[in-house]
């Protein structure tokens, strides 16, 4: 009998545990009190800044008039090129925030989304050639995650509005060590500051760090079981174990 209430003392304490354990693991959880599941996510377009790298085709009606445009002659097709050939074919938006372009000119870009860079190139481009197509790409888009992720490494990343979940996701997601409230951004911009974010708060999305910016470091520290060199605790494993106990002594009690 005593043993019977030593089991169900035990039971009562995992069940009680075992409920709020998943709290440190599950994204975007509600800590507002709003019972409204939906989540709006705020709109965000990557404006141009000094020091970017953008790759600009100028594809013309006559593709014999391509080679004094480009360096890379008569080759249109990007998805066929190399990270470097990409990269030797580019312009550095420079300290002023303009870019250079051969027989086109000084464009200032600064501030500018990619569209709105499109935009205003092929209006100077229209001058020369009717009809021309124009190709903007910013190519100097990389980020780091470090820590405890299943893939640590650097990333290139091809959209302008990608997130700390994708950055996430190309890393492999979080191991079990990695402590999801305490996630690091080190942005080249902020002087040497450092954001912490906390992953299982749905309010992350609304974050003005949640969308990435080239060379974003991403640092996820370990929790606490990391130091203590244990595994997160098996609470299923446990009360699995102990519900079976308690039917075990149940049956020998009645016969």
């Amino acid at each position: 009998m005593k043993l019977l209430k030593i089991s169900y003392f035990v039971l009562l304490f995992l069940g009680i545990f075992s409920c709020t354990a998943p709290k440190n693991y599950i994204y975007l959880q509600d800590k507002g009190g709003n019972t409204n599941n939906s989540t709006v996510t705020k709109t965000f377009e990557y404006k141009i800044k000094t020091r970017d790298v953008l790759f600009v085709k100028i594809i013309p009606v006559d593709l014999n008039s391509a080679v004094s445009l480009n360096t890379e002659q008569g080759n249109f097709n990007l998805a066929g090129s190399n990270d470097l050939s990409v990269y030797l074919s580019s312009f550095d938006v420079n300290d002023s925030g303009i870019i250079k372009l051969p027989l086109i000119g000084e464009i200032n870009v600064l501030d500018l989304t990619i569209s709105q860079c499109q935009n205003v190139i092929q209006k100077k481009v229209d001058l020369y050639f009717k009809d021309a197509l124009i190709i903007v790409k910013l190519i100097n888009f990389k980020i780091t995650v470090l820590g405890e992720v299943t893939r640590p490494g650097t990333f290139n990343i091809y959209s302008t509005q990608s997130n700390i979940f994708d950055a996430l996701g190309f890393a492999g997601d979080l191991t079990m060590y990695g402590n999801r409230k305490e996630i690091i951004l080190i942005r080249q911009n902020m002087l040497g500051k450092t954001i912490t974010l906390d992953l299982t708060d749905k309010n992350i999305i609304n974050s003005d760090y949640f969308y990435l910016m080239p060379n974003d470091v991403i640092y996820v520290k370990p929790n606490r079981s990391k130091f203590f060199g244990t595994n997160p605790f098996p609470f299923a494993t446990v009360l699995s174990a102990v519900t079976t106990l308690i039917l075990i002594l149940n049956y020998i009690k009645l016969h």
